[in-house]
């Protein structure tokens, strides 16, 4: 399955749980309601829901407001952001003084910024065999 076909399916599912129709016309009209650049059109809506393409981060972050959503579920999957908060604290105690600096300075980026860090940071945890690719 592609990014795309994974972000579609996500995308799909949090539509439904936060009560809008995946159809274009409804999502366009409900993202538009909160997005305060330039209105996507119901064509753009309707590209995001069929997985033809995928918005730009600012958007995912507007996106996934309106949605009532973590970005990152409708990015990887529910399940997998529940997952990150099952355990708090067991990190802690194996990170290093650089790597708490680390997370400190994250924490401090922009939602937009740390979702380009997190997407880079899977992309090299899975290039490198740090995390198994997903299997559906």
């Amino acid at each position: 399955m592609t990014v795309k076909d994974e972000f579609r399916k996500h995308l799909r599912t949090a539509m439904k749980a936060a009560g809008v129709k995946p159809k274009g016309p409804d999502l366009e009209r409900a993202f538009n309601l909160e997005w305060r650049g330039q209105p996507i059109t119901k064509q753009s809506a309707t590209n995001w829901i069929s997985g033809k393409h995928m918005p730009r981060p600012d958007k995912l972050l507007v996106l996934a407001k309106v949605l009532k959503t973590d970005p990152h579920a409708l990015l990887y999957g529910a399940a997998q952001s529940m997952a990150v908060g099952e355990k708090p604290g067991v990190w802690e105690s194996r990170a290093t003084h650089a790597e708490r600096q680390a997370i400190e300075a994250f924490l401090g980026l922009t939602a937009q910024h740390q979702l380009v860090v997190r997407d880079v940071i899977n992309a090299l945890a899975l290039a490198y065999g740090a995390v198994q690719p997903n299997k559906k």
